[in-house]
Formats: structure tokens, sequence, C-alpha cells
């Protein structure tokens, strides 16, 4: 009997959490520049989940939208400037280069999960692969290790 009433406290404390999650961040607004910014350049999208956060005494808005079936997660300032974004890619649509640094250095690795990430001026891919002694690799466009260093 105890154990029963443990896991229905938990249960009910993980649903408790869970709609409280929901509730913030439905009531996020998003400013009308941000939404307007988003609406321009990502006219199919769907937003799943939107999050407010300060960094460095600034306002930032996070989207996490969904495009054709692909992730994709922005970062905007209050005026609709883009900070940051990370979206899902096809392995089709990463640079060849990129994928020819992973297999020269990870002859047995299979690539999986491949993302696009943009911040600060800086595009990088981060590939998830298996059959490697790493799961998770960082890269420029231009084929260069960010992650892991040799």
């Amino acid at each position: 009997m105890r154990l029963i009433m443990s896991s229905v406290v938990v249960v009910m404390l993980c649903l408790a959490s869970g709609i409280a999650a929901a509730a913030q961040s439905a009531q996020v607004a998003l400013p009308a520049a941000v939404k307007a910014a988003f609406a321009k350049a990502y006219p199919k999208a769907t937003i799943k989940n939107v999050s407010k956060e300060t960094v460095a005494g600034k306002d930032e808005y996070e989207i996490e939208s969904m495009d054709d079936g692909k992730g994709r997660d922005l970062v905007y300032r209050p005026d609709g400037t883009l900070i940051s974004y990370e979206e899902e890619v096809d392995k089709a649509s990463v640079p060849e280069v990129v994928v020819k640094a992973i297999l020269t250095r990870y002859p047995k690795a299979t690539i999986g999960r491949c993302e696009r990430f943009f911040q600060n001026n800086v595009m990088q891919y981060e590939i998830q692969i298996t059959g490697a002694p790493v799961a998770e690799v960082e890269l420029t466009p231009t084929g260069v290790w960010i992650s892991p260093k040799k």
C-alpha cells in the first residue's frame, strides 16, 4: 500500500510540474517584432514552444519550431534581431568536406542526426555519429574540427 501511495504521489508531482511548465510557456507573449521576423523568415513553420530568458541583463526569446518535419530553435532579441539558430538538416545538405573529415578521423562511423548551428556570425555543424569513440562531433562548414579536438 505504501509503495502504491508513493507511486501516486510521484505521478501527481510529475503531472503538476508538466502542467506548470506548459502554463509558463503559454504565458510568454512574443513581442510584435519577433513575431514578424519569425513569420517572414519561416512562413510555413509551426511554433511548438516559446520561452523568455534574461542573459547579461537583456531579454531573449527562444522559439522552438517545426518546419517541413525538421526541428528549428531560434533566439531573438525583443527588436526582432536574430541572435542564434539551430536547425536539423539532411545529411545531403552537410558540406562534403565535413562528411569527409568525419569519415577520415572515424572510418567506421555512421552519420546520424545533423544540425546546423549559427551564433555570433559563426556557422558550425553538430553531427551525431555511431561506431566511433565519441557520440557527437562539431565542425565548421570548411571541415575544421571544433570538437572533439585531437
